[in-house]
């Protein structure tokens, strides 16, 4: 007799809003109703709560577990409210059906050199073309919103990530005189199938020593698949 697997961690999360038998899930349908067609479109929604848009169809990209995190099952992506010092902040919805969106993060107990947080933003959305000819706008965009920065090495990513995952990290000087006002700036940008998925990450640069072990498992803790 095989002692059966544990659950992984995400299985569990997932329980709530994953049907175990695909023969039950046909007849049984999702347990959150859909209200597609009861939705106005995103600009008759100003102030509504963005987070409408994970609880209708295109079922098949976004499961809502538990109401604590939305996990997109195409790109492999558990973008939870809150995980270790970071909590999710703004939500911004560019495409009615979820298929583009940004979270932003704030990690709360960052600021040792100053009084500034990193901010890592998480971009899922739909590939718009080859990853190398994607990267080279995404780069030059990065480069004029930073002009007169120095190149630096980026944050490593944890192994869970494509190997030809692209990176590009700056120190954006601060205008003034004050050195402390420097930041940190990096873009990572990966694919995975006709997904991409960006992180632009900030923090200031006198607190990269403690924010490169952090961000580290956090960009670990959301790649996850079920």
């Amino acid at each position: 007799m095989t002692t059966p697997r544990p659950l992984s961690p995400l299985r569990i999360l997932l329980l709530g809003a994953t049907c175990l038998d695909p023969g039950a899930c046909a007849s049984a349908g999702p347990v959150i109703p859909d209200t597609t067609e009861r939705v106005p479109p995103p600009e008759a929604r100003e102030g509504a709560n963005p987070d409408d848009v994970f609880m209708r169809k295109p079922w098949e990209l976004w499961r809502v577990p538990g109401g604590t995190a939305r996990y997109h099952r195409e790109a492999f992506m558990l973008l939870p409210n809150e995980s270790g010092s970071f909590k999710a902040g703004e939500v911004s919805i560019y495409a009615a059906d979820g298929s583009d969106i940004r979270i932003d993060y704030v990690s709360v107990d960052l600021g040792e050199g100053s009084q500034s947080h990193e901010t890592i933003s998480v971009f899922v959305y739909h590939a718009p073309g080859s990853l190398d000819s994607e990267w080279s706008a995404v780069a030059a965009r990065m480069k004029r919103q930073h002009a007169g920065a120095k190149p630096t090495d980026a944050f490593p990513l944890p192994a869970k990530h494509p190997a030809d995952t692209k990176q590009m990290a700056l120190i954006a000087p601060n205008p003034g005189a004050d050195k402390m006002g420097d930041t940190f700036e990096q873009v990572s940008l990966f694919h995975e199938g006709g997904w991409a998925v960006r992180y632009e990450i900030t923090c200031p640069l006198a607190d990269v020593a403690v924010a490169r072990n952090i961000t580290r498992t956090f960009l670990g803790e959301i790649r996850a698949r079920e």
